[in-house]
């Protein structure tokens, strides 16, 4: 009985998370123009607003614009792509984003713009000063780091 309920724990902790995971994919779809016939993301099937990385292609991506946009096969391939790059935040694999970023900081550094954080923040029902670990509802990530070389020298602690 006991193993039956650590699954169901387990299950609904991950749905939970893939639930937040979408939220926050929606999110950004919105603020990005994706459900308003005619904008970019939307022609593109890319509720992201992707931009292409050189050297790398995103799952079911079919081109790139000429500005420079992934084209998607589908809506759902865009959607795919969106989530596996929120995904890499989460496990600590984006080279550009952690979850210990705000929604303000992510809005900054994804859209340039403070519109972007204000929307998302809004559709989400946080503050843009919100952690993405709070919205997404996994643990922030630890960042060790050593100390100075010259505070080690000069001080001897190694701390």
């Amino acid at each position: 009985m006991k193993f039956l309920v650590c699954i169901f724990l387990i299950a609904c902790s991950t749905l939970s998370f893939a639930d937040r995971v979408q939220d926050l994919a929606h999110a950004i779809a919105r603020a990005e123009g994706f459900y308003r016939v005619g904008t970019i993301p939307q022609r593109l099937h890319n509720p992201g607003d992707l931009r292409v990385v050189r050297g790398y292609r995103y799952p079911g991506q079919v081109g790139t614009d000429r500005r420079g946009y992934a084209i998607f096969r589908n809506d759902r391939a865009g959607f795919a792509a969106l989530t596996h790059q929120l995904d890499k935040i989460v496990a600590g694999d984006s080279a550009h984003y952690t979850v210990n970023m705000t929604v303000k900081e992510l809005g900054q550094k994804y859209a340039e713009s403070g519109v972007w954080a204000r929307t998302v923040s809004r559709i989400l029902g946080v503050e843009q000063g919100a952690y993405l670990w709070e919205v997404l509802d996994v643990p922030p990530r630890l960042c060790l780091t050593s100390p100075p070389l010259d505070a080690i020298l000069f001080t001897g602690a190694i701390a």
